[in-house]
């Protein structure tokens, strides 16, 4: 065999035992890329913040600013204290009235405003714990993996039902009238106590009432000697006007009247027979139903013009300057002309949805 023969026998060996030939570029390429190992996630950013860090006095024994930044730098996993940061942060440490040791914490942001502040209290004198606390604190704020996300906002409420609108109940078109009739005991007007009776006639409102009353005070007879006999009647009309809250009431009356004398057996001279009086009314009203209510009140009446019983012989009564009166009256109500029914807007719910 030649040596030409025996080349070519050494090149076809060596060819048919690589069976796949040249390795292409591509295949070469993907399998270093499958075979070096992925590289890490990219490390967050890091915090650069400039630390200032003060004791007031009565702290001097606490810790200084090294444990503080050396606390922090173990929490973070790196230091963030640079002195060119454009974040700054503010620590005073100090005591308060008892044992407890206080720290005021502070980070401004590049234009100098507050972007965060904390106090802190240790209760128990321990000046180390609350600088551990610090640092905690100060981590947070820095970590922005570690701060609380805002909650979502809450869905839109469901639109609150809107009521059919509804007819207004009828409103009254003028104040309630009332009819009544009273009786009362009267004394200090007359020569004797008598009784007296009234009609009452008023326009009332929820609060105030304008009455007129008509009164008359039965005759009273006083005996003047064994034979001669006077007696005496009174009638009157009141203006009666009143400020009443629920059931109490008060009223002023001005009353204006004639009083008569007339003698049996004896001779009298003639007097002035004008009556006019004035004084306060104040009462109590029990409704029995919305139509009928009964009032229990009492009047002071101060006399005004002057009215005696006088003979030839000189005066023989003269009443004093005030009396007065104890009364019970049985009202009759009669209900104002109401309005028609007013259609009622509809109204709609409110609540934290709803436009104020």
């Amino acid at each position: 065999m030649s040596s030409t023969s025996a080349r070519k026998t050494g090149a076809g060996a060596a060819t048919r035992g690589r069976p796949w030939g040249r390795t292409p570029a591509w295949l070469a390429a993907a399998a270093a890329a499958l075979l070096t190992p992925s590289r890490a996630a990219a490390a967050p950013p890091r915090a650069a913040v400039q630390l200032e860090y003060r004791r007031a006095p009565g702290t001097e024994r606490c810790p200084d600013e090294g444990l503080l930044r050396e606390e922090l730098a173990r929490q973070l996993g790196y230091d963030p204290v640079a002195p060119e940061a454009a974040l700054q942060t503010k620590a005073l440490v100090f005591r308060g009235p008892a044992r407890e040791v206080h720290a005021a914490m502070e980070l401004h942001d590049a234009e100098g405003s507050i972007a965060w502040s904390r106090h802190l209290v240790a209760y128990n004198d321990d000046c180390r714990e609350l600088v551990m606390n610090m640092a905690l604190s100060l981590r947070v704020a820095l970590d922005p993996s570690l701060r609380v996300q805002p909650a979502p906002a809450p869905l839109p409420a469901p639109a609150p039902p809107v009521e059919p609108a509804a007819e207004a109940p009828a409103r009254p078109s003028g104040p309630g009238v009332s009819v009544g009739l009273a009786g009362a005991a009267v004394f200090g007007i007359l020569p004797d106590t008598t009784a007296g009776t009234a009609l009452h006639v008023a326009l009332r409102y929820p609060s105030f009432s304008l009455g007129l009353e008509g009164h008359f005070q039965w005759p009273a007879a006083v005996q003047i000697d064994r034979s001669g006999l006077v007696t005496t009647w009174l009638a009157a009309a009141n203006a009666i006007p009143c400020s009443q809250i629920r059931r109490l009431f008060a009223c002023a009356v001005v009353s204006i009247g004639v009083v008569e004398t007339s003698g049996s057996n004896i001779e009298l001279v003639d007097t002035p027979s004008l009556w006019l009086a004035t004084g306060p009314r104040a009462g109590v009203e029990m409704p029995f139903s919305d139509r009928i209510s009964v009032q229990l009140y009492g009047d002071l009446v101060l006399r005004l013009t002057e009215f005696r019983i006088e003979g030839p012989s000189g005066v023989l009564w003269a009443p004093p300057a005030s009396g007065g009166l104890v009364g019970v009256r049985v009202d009759f109500h009669l209900h104002p002309r109401r309005e028609a029914p007013a259609r009622r807007a509809p109204v709609v719910a409110r609540g934290a949805w709803a436009p104020h």
